[in-house]
């Protein structure tokens, strides 16, 4: 169990203590939501980005580092089945950050609302040694349904909608000092899946998640959290080209473990559900046997070499 896990174990043993009378979904989720009406229901959740954890400013410009401290929330609601309402932030400014370089911050924000919806109506600003941005979000669901990562039944197929480890190839380009445009954007400017969101829990589909941590990861959080085994075919993973091309020796494995990709991976019933939109299926629920995840390539068994993203290592 890495740093993280074992922090939000100890959470959970404490808080889950505490009066849950209102709360549908609580911690351990991507998102919370609150109370069983669902005219008022409110769906709650929070990220920061710390400078040196979640970003460098020798590879981000400041407008980036606004719009991804938004955008990450915005994936938490989007998998859960939720649009952005609005959002307050909390600013840690080191006092070397100018007027100038604040201004591009905040107008990375604001752009990231004039995509996906949503305003910023408060928050805090304090001193700091090294920026970081605290952002609370809410949103509300689009219908009466939601979507969870404890949802996945035996037989369902799990699928995911874009490609994986762009993210990873793009991060490991910047620090190298290479470039490939459509790589470097993919970890620079993350782009929440609110449409296709709002296709999976119109269409029906209930277990769904954002790959933040990676695909081995977070596949390994839905099977502890619903239960299940997975099977993988790794020849259906989706890679790009760009990414065959610049890592030919080790896409696969980035594909496998790349972080920050903010695809949405979502189980479903393939004979009850057709979804309008192009996705890819990876896998499928099995039932929970000793090993929680396996890995096939040409009909044999295939080990990763896993590297699971965590912020803690």
């Amino acid at each position: 169990m890495n740093k993280e896990k074992e922090f939000i174990s100890i959470i959970n043993k404490i808080l889950n203590k505490t009066s849950m009378d209102n709360i549908l979904i609580g911690i351990g989720d991507d998102a919370a939501i609150t109370t069983k009406n669902i005219d008022n229901n409110l769906v709650i959740c929070s990220d920061s980005i710390v400078e040196g954890v979640h970003f460098s400013k020798k590879y981000y410009e400041f407008e980036d580092i606004g719009w991804k401290s938004l955008s990450v929330n915005i994936s938490d609601l989007a998998s859960m089945g939720a649009i952005p309402n609005y959002y307050t932030v909390s600013i840690g400014a080191p006092k070397n950050l100018s007027n100038d370089n604040f201004t591009k911050l905040i107008e990375g924000m604001k752009k990231c609302c004039d995509t996906y919806g949503g305003s910023i109506v408060g928050g805090d600003i304090v001193l700091s040694n090294q920026l970081f941005i605290s952002v609370s979000a809410t949103g509300r669901l689009i219908s009466q349904k939601y979507m969870t990562r404890d949802a996945a039944k035996e037989g369902e197929k799990i699928a995911v909608t874009g490609n994986l480890g762009d993210s990873l190839g793009g991060f490991n380009l910047l620090k190298n000092n290479f470039d490939n445009e459509y790589l470097t954007n993919k970890h620079l400017r993350p782009t929440p899946k609110i449409n296709q969101s709002k296709d999976l829990v119109l269409s029906g589909v209930n277990c769904c998640m954002d790959i933040s941590d990676g695909l081995h990861n977070d596949l390994l959080n839905l099977s502890k959290k619903s239960n299940v085994g997975i099977h993988v075919d790794v020849e259906k993973i989706p890679i790009s080209e760009d990414l065959i091309k610049e890592f030919p020796n080790t896409f696969l494995d980035i594909a496998i473990n790349g972080g920050e990709d903010y695809e949405l991976l979502f189980t479903f019933d393939e004979t009850k559900i057709e979804l309008p939109f192009e996705y890819y299926v990876i896998g499928t629920v099995i039932k929970k046997n000793s090993v929680e995840i396996s890995y096939k390539k040409n009909n044999k068994e295939y080990y990763p070499n896993l590297d699971a993203w965590s912020h803690f290592e």
